[in-house]
């Protein structure tokens, strides 16, 4: 998937431990983690609506300057990230009997999850777009996903 792909790192004990039994008990669990997909897309669609990273921090405000320009085309400042909402439809679930993959092919992706600094195309200006990540998953979420585990290897299901 080119754009943009955040990998996560399981550091909880407990969802490590229900990996460990699902890999061993399952030869293919690839719905369990079809499943676990949807619920990492449905935080990062919270992510996009409540202008928040995935840890909760809040995105910075846009600059003075693109908030104008977003009013004078009849849109809100207030809508970071979803003015035409393309990057936010983009971001879909690949689940395979190994894991799931959450991420975009949205060329400027990366730009909005990890922030950057260049210079305009004729170097007039310096442009700064900070870091606003959508990609991840809330601390909340991981009941869910260790519930999902959880079934999927008690009740195959």
């Amino acid at each position: 998937m080119a754009g943009m792909t955040v990998n996560v790192s399981v550091n909880d004990r407990e969802v490590q431990d229900l990996l460990r039994q699902v890999a061993a008990r399952i030869g293919n669990a690839t719905p369990a983690w079809k499943e676990i997909g949807e619920v990492v897309l449905e935080s990062v669609q919270r992510n996009f609506e409540e202008h928040r990273a995935p840890d909760g921090t809040p995105w910075k405000p846009l600059a003075d300057e693109t908030a104008r320009e977003k009013a004078a085309r009849g849109r809100s400042a207030s809508d970071i990230l979803i003015d035409t909402r393309t990057l936010m439809g983009s971001i879909h679930p690949k689940a395979d009997a190994t894991g799931v993959t959450v991420g975009t092919n949205v060329i400027y992706a990366a730009v909005h999850q990890l922030g950057a600094d260049f210079s305009t195309i004729r170097g007039r200006r310096r442009v700064k777009i900070p870091a606003r990540p959508y990609l991840g998953i809330r601390e909340m979420d991981w009941p869910e996903i260790r519930e999902t585990l959880s079934r999927y290897i008690l009740e195959g299901r």
